[in-house]
């Protein structure tokens, strides 16, 4: 019984040290593009005051088939980079890519943050909007840097 537990423990040791990151849906990502963007939304309902989204939260998935020289084991998961804008309304998230093209949904998620609105007379009043964008899907590959820019739409007051 230990002679056949040896054995395997041989095999397995062998199996496993010879292994590439080709060979294994686990350690197929080779390198790695940069995904730049910058969110706006229109602060005064008139599309005269684009401002930059500070805060927001950005949600990037992709597929782990996309980023893997195969799928020898059939295994397919959908993975998740999250980045949040700064004061400019900018992101950078560096995500897992490979020399083919692979695709990335981008998501904003959900905003809320005050506008402002005309008082009736002369002036202006501030209220919190919820704002919202679609998700939207971008190629890129190992290397690369791709840039987008993405504009909020107005929902409703919160």
């Amino acid at each position: 019984m230990k002679k056949l537990s040896y054995i395997f423990l041989c095999v397995s040791l062998l199996a496993t040290g010879c292994s590439t990151p080709e060979d294994s849906v686990f350690e197929t990502v080779v390198g790695t593009a940069t995904i730049e963007g910058k969110l706006t939304f229109n602060k005064d309902q008139t599309g005269t005051d684009v401002v930059p989204a500070s805060g927001a939260k950005v949600t990037i998935t992709y597929s782990s088939e996309d980023v893997s020289y195969g799928n020898p084991n059939g295994v397919d998961v959908t993975k998740t980079v999250e980045v949040t804008t700064n004061d400019q309304g900018r992101f950078t998230a560096e995500v897992p890519a490979i020399a083919k093209t692979a695709t990335y949904t981008i998501k904003p998620q959900d905003f809320l943050t005050e506008y402002q609105v005309s008082d009736g007379g002369t002036g202006l009043e501030t209220k919190t909007g919820y704002y919202e964008k679609d998700e939207e899907t971008v190629d890129t590959f190992e290397g690369e840097t791709t840039y987008v820019s993405y504009e909020y739409t107005f929902v409703s007051e919160f």
